[in-house]
Protein backbone atom coordinates (compact mmCIF):
# COMPACT_ATOMS: atom_id res chain seq x y z
CA UNK A 1 0.00 0.00 0.00
CA UNK A 2 1.19 3.20 -0.86
CA UNK A 3 1.51 6.35 1.46
CA UNK A 4 -0.87 8.04 0.31
CA UNK A 5 -3.35 5.17 0.81
CA UNK A 6 -2.74 4.57 4.18
CA UNK A 7 -3.09 8.69 4.66
CA UNK A 8 -6.61 8.19 3.23
CA UNK A 9 -7.34 5.17 5.22
CA UNK A 10 -6.26 6.93 8.43
CA UNK A 11 -7.88 10.23 7.24
CA UNK A 12 -11.55 8.41 7.00
CA UNK A 13 -10.15 6.15 10.52
CA UNK A 14 -10.55 9.22 12.48
CA UNK A 15 -13.27 11.03 11.16
CA UNK A 16 -15.46 8.23 12.25
CA UNK A 17 -13.98 8.06 15.37
CA UNK A 18 -14.25 11.34 15.79
CA UNK A 19 -18.10 11.35 14.78
CA UNK A 20 -18.40 8.96 17.28
CA UNK A 21 -17.33 10.50 20.14
CA UNK A 22 -19.24 13.56 19.47
CA UNK A 23 -22.04 12.01 20.84
CA UNK A 24 -20.84 9.18 22.86
CA UNK A 25 -17.17 8.23 24.56
CA UNK A 26 -17.23 4.66 23.44
CA UNK A 27 -17.01 2.59 20.37
CA UNK A 28 -20.20 0.78 21.12
CA UNK A 29 -22.62 3.72 20.80
CA UNK A 30 -21.28 4.43 17.23
CA UNK A 31 -24.85 4.57 14.98
CA UNK A 32 -23.64 2.31 12.20
CA UNK A 33 -25.98 2.63 9.39
CA UNK A 34 -27.48 -1.11 10.36
CA UNK A 35 -29.02 0.96 13.83
CA UNK A 36 -30.84 3.37 11.84
CA UNK A 37 -34.24 3.74 10.56
CA UNK A 38 -32.59 5.81 7.44
CA UNK A 39 -33.49 2.81 4.57
CA UNK A 40 -33.71 2.80 1.26
CA UNK A 41 -37.04 2.18 -1.04
CA UNK A 42 -37.49 -1.71 -1.64
CA UNK A 43 -39.44 -0.75 -5.32
CA UNK A 44 -35.49 1.05 -6.49
CA UNK A 45 -34.17 -2.81 -6.80
CA UNK A 46 -33.90 -3.91 -9.94
CA UNK A 47 -35.10 -7.24 -9.35
CA UNK A 48 -38.37 -5.93 -7.30
CA UNK A 49 -41.60 -6.82 -8.98
CA UNK A 50 -44.20 -5.46 -6.00
CA UNK A 51 -46.93 -7.61 -7.86
CA UNK A 52 -44.75 -11.16 -8.15
CA UNK A 53 -41.51 -10.78 -5.81
CA UNK A 54 -41.95 -12.66 -2.53
CA UNK A 55 -40.22 -13.69 0.51
CA UNK A 56 -36.84 -15.27 -0.06
CA UNK A 57 -35.10 -17.25 2.64
CA UNK A 58 -31.48 -18.09 1.19
CA UNK A 59 -29.33 -20.74 3.66
CA UNK A 60 -26.61 -22.69 4.08
CA UNK A 61 -24.85 -24.19 7.43
CA UNK A 62 -22.19 -26.03 6.64
CA UNK A 63 -19.72 -27.58 9.70
CA UNK A 64 -15.84 -28.12 9.24
CA UNK A 65 -15.82 -30.97 12.33
CA UNK A 66 -12.09 -31.08 13.91
CA UNK A 67 -11.53 -34.18 12.19
CA UNK A 68 -11.55 -32.19 8.97
CA UNK A 69 -14.62 -33.59 8.08
CA UNK A 70 -17.46 -31.54 6.45
CA UNK A 71 -20.81 -31.65 6.00
CA UNK A 72 -23.83 -29.70 5.40
CA UNK A 73 -26.33 -29.12 8.23
CA UNK A 74 -28.77 -27.35 6.30
CA UNK A 75 -29.12 -25.92 2.87
CA UNK A 76 -32.38 -23.98 1.03
CA UNK A 77 -32.42 -21.63 -1.74
CA UNK A 78 -28.55 -21.57 -2.20
CA UNK A 79 -28.52 -20.32 -5.53
CA UNK A 80 -30.98 -17.62 -5.31
CA UNK A 81 -29.26 -14.44 -6.18
CA UNK A 82 -30.35 -11.46 -3.88
CA UNK A 83 -29.13 -8.42 -1.98
CA UNK A 84 -26.40 -9.42 0.58
CA UNK A 85 -27.08 -6.14 2.29
CA UNK A 86 -24.17 -5.10 4.28
CA UNK A 87 -22.51 -8.56 4.25
CA UNK A 88 -20.97 -7.44 1.03
CA UNK A 89 -18.60 -5.88 3.58
CA UNK A 90 -17.19 -9.72 4.50
CA UNK A 91 -15.28 -9.53 0.85
CA UNK A 92 -14.15 -6.01 1.18
CA UNK A 93 -12.75 -6.69 4.27
CA UNK A 94 -11.03 -10.14 3.16
CA UNK A 95 -9.80 -8.33 0.29
CA UNK A 96 -8.45 -5.73 2.05
CA UNK A 97 -6.47 -7.87 4.19
CA UNK A 98 -4.93 -9.75 1.35
CA UNK A 99 -3.90 -6.62 -0.29
CA UNK A 100 -1.76 -5.38 2.44
CA UNK A 101 -4.03 -3.45 4.70
CA UNK A 102 -2.72 -4.55 8.02
CA UNK A 103 -4.52 -1.25 10.04
CA UNK A 104 -6.39 -3.87 12.08
CA UNK A 105 -8.71 -1.27 14.10
CA UNK A 106 -9.68 0.24 10.96
CA UNK A 107 -11.08 -2.86 9.60
CA UNK A 108 -12.46 -3.90 13.25
CA UNK A 109 -14.07 -0.89 13.15
CA UNK A 110 -15.59 -1.33 9.88
CA UNK A 111 -16.87 -4.43 10.02
CA UNK A 112 -18.18 -4.93 13.59
CA UNK A 113 -20.27 -1.33 13.31
CA UNK A 114 -20.76 -2.02 10.10
CA UNK A 115 -19.81 1.39 8.64
CA UNK A 116 -20.71 1.75 4.85
CA UNK A 117 -17.75 5.27 4.54
CA UNK A 118 -14.84 3.22 5.88
CA UNK A 119 -16.11 -0.14 3.68
CA UNK A 120 -16.49 2.27 0.51
CA UNK A 121 -13.24 4.21 1.29
CA UNK A 122 -11.63 0.90 1.37
CA UNK A 123 -12.56 -0.19 -2.11
CA UNK A 124 -12.01 2.74 -3.55
CA UNK A 125 -8.11 2.36 -2.21
CA UNK A 126 -8.63 -1.43 -3.67
CA UNK A 127 -10.45 -1.04 -7.11
CA UNK A 128 -13.39 -0.79 -9.03
CA UNK A 129 -16.11 -2.93 -8.57
CA UNK A 130 -15.10 -4.94 -11.18
CA UNK A 131 -11.69 -5.49 -9.61
CA UNK A 132 -13.18 -7.39 -6.89
CA UNK A 133 -15.20 -9.60 -8.64
CA UNK A 134 -11.95 -10.07 -10.83
CA UNK A 135 -9.74 -10.84 -6.82
CA UNK A 136 -12.44 -13.47 -5.90
CA UNK A 137 -12.45 -14.96 -9.88
CA UNK A 138 -8.98 -15.69 -9.46
CA UNK A 139 -9.25 -16.75 -6.01
CA UNK A 140 -11.34 -19.74 -7.16
CA UNK A 141 -14.87 -18.15 -6.43
CA UNK A 142 -17.98 -18.92 -8.84
CA UNK A 143 -18.16 -15.20 -9.72
CA UNK A 144 -20.87 -14.43 -12.48
CA UNK A 145 -23.74 -12.17 -13.31
CA UNK A 146 -25.87 -15.01 -11.91
CA UNK A 147 -23.69 -15.36 -8.27
CA UNK A 148 -22.01 -12.39 -7.62
CA UNK A 149 -22.85 -8.30 -8.57
CA UNK A 150 -20.71 -5.45 -6.71
CA UNK A 151 -21.89 -2.18 -6.94
CA UNK A 152 -20.55 -0.72 -4.13
CA UNK A 153 -18.00 -1.88 -0.97
CA UNK A 154 -20.47 -1.58 1.66
CA UNK A 155 -23.61 -2.92 0.74
CA UNK A 156 -25.49 -0.12 0.71
CA UNK A 157 -26.48 -0.20 -3.47
CA UNK A 158 -29.69 -2.47 -4.18
CA UNK A 159 -27.50 -3.26 -7.21
CA UNK A 160 -25.05 -5.91 -4.86
CA UNK A 161 -26.34 -9.25 -5.25
CA UNK A 162 -25.21 -12.33 -3.91
CA UNK A 163 -25.78 -16.17 -3.56
CA UNK A 164 -25.36 -17.91 -0.08
CA UNK A 165 -23.62 -20.31 -1.89
CA UNK A 166 -20.88 -17.95 -3.44
CA UNK A 167 -20.37 -16.39 0.18
CA UNK A 168 -20.11 -19.97 1.29
CA UNK A 169 -16.72 -20.19 -0.69
CA UNK A 170 -15.73 -17.20 0.95
CA UNK A 171 -15.98 -18.14 4.18
CA UNK A 172 -14.50 -21.30 3.33
CA UNK A 173 -11.61 -19.46 1.53
CA UNK A 174 -10.88 -17.74 4.80
CA UNK A 175 -11.03 -20.47 7.46
CA UNK A 176 -8.13 -22.32 4.97
CA UNK A 177 -6.09 -19.27 5.04
CA UNK A 178 -3.93 -19.08 8.27
CA UNK A 179 -5.16 -15.28 8.68
CA UNK A 180 -8.43 -16.90 9.74
CA UNK A 181 -7.96 -16.25 13.37
CA UNK A 182 -7.28 -13.12 12.56
CA UNK A 183 -10.52 -11.97 10.57
CA UNK A 184 -12.39 -13.73 12.72
CA UNK A 185 -11.93 -11.23 15.76
CA UNK A 186 -12.59 -7.89 13.41
CA UNK A 187 -15.97 -9.42 12.79
CA UNK A 188 -19.03 -8.75 15.38
CA UNK A 189 -19.69 -10.54 18.24
CA UNK A 190 -22.29 -11.07 20.66
CA UNK A 191 -22.01 -8.78 23.80
CA UNK A 192 -19.20 -7.27 22.41
CA UNK A 193 -18.83 -3.77 20.64
CA UNK A 194 -20.86 -4.06 17.35
CA UNK A 195 -23.89 -4.75 15.52
CA UNK A 196 -24.14 -8.19 17.39
CA UNK A 197 -23.88 -6.55 20.83
CA UNK A 198 -27.55 -7.44 21.78
CA UNK A 199 -28.15 -10.47 19.97
CA UNK A 200 -27.60 -14.46 20.36
CA UNK A 201 -26.52 -13.87 23.88
CA UNK A 202 -26.18 -17.43 24.75
CA UNK A 203 -23.48 -17.98 22.22
CA UNK A 204 -20.88 -15.76 23.47
CA UNK A 205 -18.11 -16.55 22.31
CA UNK A 206 -19.00 -18.67 20.09
CA UNK A 207 -20.66 -16.65 16.67
CA UNK A 208 -18.29 -14.66 14.68
CA UNK A 209 -19.94 -12.64 11.80
CA UNK A 210 -21.25 -9.84 9.85
CA UNK A 211 -25.18 -8.70 9.84
CA UNK A 212 -26.96 -7.27 6.83
CA UNK A 213 -30.44 -4.73 6.70
CA UNK A 214 -31.51 -2.95 4.47
CA UNK A 215 -35.81 -2.20 3.78
CA UNK A 216 -36.58 -5.97 3.57
CA UNK A 217 -33.87 -7.48 3.97
CA UNK A 218 -31.55 -9.31 6.73
CA UNK A 219 -28.95 -11.13 6.50
CA UNK A 220 -26.15 -12.71 8.95
CA UNK A 221 -22.73 -14.48 7.74
CA UNK A 222 -19.89 -15.84 9.23
CA UNK A 223 -18.74 -18.44 11.81
CA UNK A 224 -19.52 -20.59 14.91
CA UNK A 225 -17.09 -22.69 16.74
CA UNK A 226 -18.16 -25.47 18.54
CA UNK A 227 -16.38 -28.43 20.73
CA UNK A 228 -16.83 -30.29 17.60
CA UNK A 229 -16.05 -28.02 14.55
CA UNK A 230 -16.34 -24.57 13.07
CA UNK A 231 -20.11 -23.77 11.89
CA UNK A 232 -19.71 -21.79 7.83
CA UNK A 233 -23.12 -20.18 7.69
CA UNK A 234 -24.83 -17.78 5.30
CA UNK A 235 -28.48 -16.75 5.71
CA UNK A 236 -29.77 -13.94 3.64
CA UNK A 237 -33.64 -12.79 3.70
CA UNK A 238 -34.79 -10.37 1.10
CA UNK A 239 -38.44 -9.10 0.41
CA UNK A 240 -39.20 -10.29 3.82
CA UNK A 241 -43.20 -9.38 4.65
CA UNK A 242 -42.76 -8.99 8.55
CA UNK A 243 -40.54 -6.75 10.71
CA UNK A 244 -36.97 -6.63 11.09
CA UNK A 245 -36.36 -7.50 14.27
CA UNK A 246 -39.02 -10.55 13.65
CA UNK A 247 -36.82 -11.66 11.32
CA UNK A 248 -33.91 -11.27 12.69
CA UNK A 249 -35.22 -13.65 15.33
CA UNK A 250 -35.60 -15.99 13.18
CA UNK A 251 -31.99 -15.91 11.72
CA UNK A 252 -30.84 -15.96 15.37
CA UNK A 253 -32.98 -19.24 15.78
CA UNK A 254 -32.03 -20.48 12.67
CA UNK A 255 -27.68 -20.20 13.80
CA UNK A 256 -29.16 -21.85 17.27
CA UNK A 257 -30.39 -24.76 15.95
CA UNK A 258 -27.52 -25.75 13.92
CA UNK A 259 -24.81 -25.10 16.65
CA UNK A 260 -26.50 -27.52 18.91
CA UNK A 261 -27.00 -30.22 16.10
CA UNK A 262 -23.45 -29.69 15.66
CA UNK A 263 -22.57 -29.51 19.87
CA UNK A 264 -25.29 -32.15 20.83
Amino acid sequence: MTFIQMLCLCLVFLSTITTSSATSTSVESFNSYEDTTEFLRPDIDPDYDSKSTGPILSHIFKVVKNDGSRQVLAIQNFDSLVKPASTMKLFTGWWALQEGIRELDYLALMLKTSSNAMAQATLDLLGKPSDMEDYYSLQGLTINSDTFRVADGSGLSYSNKSTCSVQIQLLELIYASSQYEVFRDLLATPGENGTLRSRLLDLKGKVFAKTGTLNRTAALSGFVETDKGTILFCVLSDFINTSLQVERNRIDDLVRENYKIVND
